[in-house]
């Protein structure tokens, strides 16, 4: 079967914030070709690294953004890489890139200089201000954008006196930008292929997506000139949220949603807690209103507290999800690699061969199902500059090859 993005192809001249999106078209099966400067992406030297060795083969963070990917050498900064890099572009689709907008434009690779040339291009640009604008130079990592863009202002302890906010980790800026770069990139194809094959600036600022994915602060302010305020493990609010974590027999933690219970699924749940002995006073016809709920919610959590104290953490999992509650544990790594319904079931990770290390590493698998055009991880991360003469056999001919071996 084809792949939903055969035939696609990818310059990516990008590195940290690109990674991520060039990742998901190749393994949706676009060709990607990565172009690396002579020592490599920076990524590359970001650890922890394979036998805690640093090479620049062997960075697992490397490993896992760039999968199903080609890699290529060229020094862009040098202007006989650049017309190399010129003469590749007949042949592809799109570039993806991270540069400072000033700095392409230096090197007349930018896209309004290109777009002379090649019209049917589309150049997908993920900076972290944008093309234009007072901050288009400001530079950023992960944590200030968080910080500025609003999520960081949200998160935090409500039940620490004088606790700060407290930043999310796993570079979710990074990845916020990255989704919307890879709609963005489909959409100006879908223009491209159905509107008379003209390509276009795709700018994508990880500012802008961080400020419209702070879920609820901007409307609360917007609407109720209210500031939210943090809650733990809850959602922030402008009031006091009811309490959702608690600890169970095992010692695990376990999140019971228990809010928003229409009549139907509070009556199982009071049913259920008085089936061990525990409903306390909840059975009292009164709970059943929200209104009257509400009131009285700091007793329904100590009730709930007491129950989840004394059973285990996947039974109550379990049994709260037969009567469609939407409660849930806490989870350690080890414990979502353990589970059989994303390990068997969902194959939530597969197996990647590293011929060169005659090894098989587990990597994450598909964050999508398509049942006519399968995904797959079709390549281990290439090897730096592994694919120079095979790209430039099957874009440039054997002229070019000379050249670019000089």
């Amino acid at each position: 079967m084809n792949k939903a993005l055969e035939g696609i192809k990818i310059l990516e001249i990008g590195d940290q914030l690109t990674q991520f999106t060039g990742k998901m078209f190749a393994d949706m099966g676009a060709e990607v070709i990565k172009v690396e400067p002579p020592n490599g992406a920076e990524s590359r030297n970001i650890g922890p690294y394979y036998h805690d060795e640093k090479d620049p083969n062997q960075s697992l963070y490397f490993w896992h953004y760039n999968t199903s990917k080609k890699s290529v050498i060229l020094d862009l900064s040098k202007e006989s890489d650049r017309e190399k890099y010129m003469k590749l572009l007949p042949e592809f689709d799109v570039v993806l890139e991270d540069f400072n907008p000033s700095l392409l434009k230096e090197w007349g690779i930018d896209y309004e200089s290109l777009s002379k040339i090649y019209p049917e291009l589309i150049m997908c640009s993920i900076t972290p201000f944008g093309q234009f604008g007072p901050w288009s130079d400001y530079k950023m990592c992960d944590l200030t954008q968080l910080a500025l863009g609003g999520v960081m202002a949200v998160n935090g302890y409500d039940d620490v006196e004088g606790a700060p906010p407290i930043a999310p980790t796993g570079g979710q800026a990074a990845h916020m930008a990255a989704y919307f770069a890879a709609i963005g990139i489909i959409g100006a194809i879908f223009h491209r292929n159905i509107g008379g094959g003209k390509g276009q600036h795709v700018d994508i600022a990880v500012h802008d997506c961080v400020t419209v994915s702070t879920e609820m602060s901007i409307p609360y302010w917007e609407y109720q000139k209210a500031h939210v305020k943090r809650h733990t493990a809850r959602h922030a609010l402008p009031n006091k949220s009811s309490r959702w974590i608690f600890k169970c027999k095992d010692n695990r933690y376990i999140l019971c949603l228990n809010t928003y219970l229409d009549e139907k699924r509070w009556r199982e749940l009071v049913e259920w807690l008085a089936s061990k002995g525990m409903e306390g006073e909840l059975s009292d016809e009164r709970y059943v209103d929200d209104h009257f709920r509400a009131t009285r919610m700091d007793y329904v959590c100590d009730v709930l507290e007491e129950f989840c104290a004394v059973h285990e953490s996947e039974y109550i999992f379990h049994y709260a999800q037969s009567i469609n509650l939407p409660w849930a544990p806490l989870r350690a790594p080890e414990e979502m690699l353990d589970d059989p319904h994303l390990t068997e079931d969902r194959k939530a990770f597969v197996e990647v061969a590293h011929p060169e290390l005659d090894q098989t590493f587990v990597y994450p698998g598909a964050p999508y199902t398509f049942n006519k055009t399968p995904w797959e991880i079709s390549s281990r991360p290439p090897l730096l500059g592994e694919h120079n003469e095979e790209v430039e056999k099957k874009f440039l001919g054997s002229e070019a090859l000379v050249e670019m071996n000089e």
